[in-house]
């Protein structure tokens, strides 16, 4: 807005008139409530433990990157690692781990969730 010789434009009123109505309007109505609202959506509860039993099909096969998601699929693992059957147990337990036991020459020798 421009001041000139001390007064103001005539937009001023506009302005003004035009705020004052904004201010007037009536809030909007709550909505009651209805059962028409859809659920929350549900998600699928991941496996507390795996099931080491369900992968015995993999015993003597050799381990591959598609044989290892199979068998953590099937264990219903969260992950699934390979680790040498000469090796200790890991002291880190992880019930919701598969350990696939394999050979030096890859073929799968056992296997056991933690």
């Amino acid at each position: 807005m421009r001041i000139t010789n001390g007064r103001l434009r005539a937009g001023l009123p506009a302005v003004a008139l035009g705020l004052l109505l904004v201010g007037c309007q009536t809030p909007p109505a709550d909505r009651p409530l209805t059962s028409e609202v859809p659920e929350p959506p549900s998600f699928v509860t991941p496996p507390e433990t795996c099931q080491a039993t369900a992968v015995r099909f993999g015993l003597g096969l050799r381990i591959s990157q598609q044989l290892l998601e199979e068998m953590r699929q099937r264990s219903g693992a969260r992950v699934a690692r390979t680790v040498l059957a000469t090796e200790a147990a890991d002291p880190a337990q992880d019930m919701t781990r598969l350990n696939v036991q394999v050979e030096p020459t890859g073929r799968v020798v056992g296997a056991y969730c933690g």
